[in-house]
């Protein structure tokens, strides 16, 4: 990969390690989705969720417990959770790929992801109407894990090609 993509690949992990920051600073009324939005503008959510049954950091959660619309955004948290910690893996694994001639490197910026969430946890703690879990943590490593392995496949095709290619 050329080293301006590399480059790229860094700025977009740090600009995904701020958004992390300035999500764990809000309060969780501040991320709140009020339930007349979710009626309206994400019904096909709704009807998509209004069947599971998750449990989840100790109890289950599900439409008729919840509500249609606390269970969508209950899902919806937690696919950010998985989502933000998936790109971080994503472009650290594609920013940092010059780790990759062995399999420390990856391991590393796993474990660096695994940090980053412990972190993330730790400053909810201490944001206002904020609950730490480490289900959470859990949940996060697992994003950036999926996204770690996908790059190290991809990269592992990449190589056993060219080395085909060059005999």
């Amino acid at each position: 990969m050329k080293k301006n993509w590399r480059v790229i690949f860094i700025v977009l992990m740090v600009l995904d390690l701020l958004f992390l920051f300035m999500s764990s600073s809000m309060t969780y009324h501040q991320q709140e989705m009020k339930p007349g939005f979710i009626h309206r503008y994400l019904p096909f959510m709704e009807a998509w969720v209004g069947h599971w049954n998750i449990y989840y950091g100790g109890r289950w959660h599900n439409a008729q417990l919840d509500g249609s619309a606390e269970m969508t955004q209950f899902v919806m948290r937690k696919m950010a959770h998985f989502g933000s910690f998936f790109l971080l893996g994503l472009f650290s694994s594609l920013g940092l790929n010059k780790i990759f001639k062995s399999w420390g490197g990856p391991l590393l910026i796993w474990l660096g992801t695994i940090f980053v969430a412990f972190c993330d946890e730790f400053h909810q703690l201490l944001t206002g109407d904020r609950t730490p879990s480490i289900h959470d943590v859990v949940l996060d490593s697992s994003g950036a894990l999926a996204a770690i392995l996908i790059c190290m496949i991809i990269y592992l095709i990449r190589n056993y090609i060219n080395q085909k290619n060059a005999c």
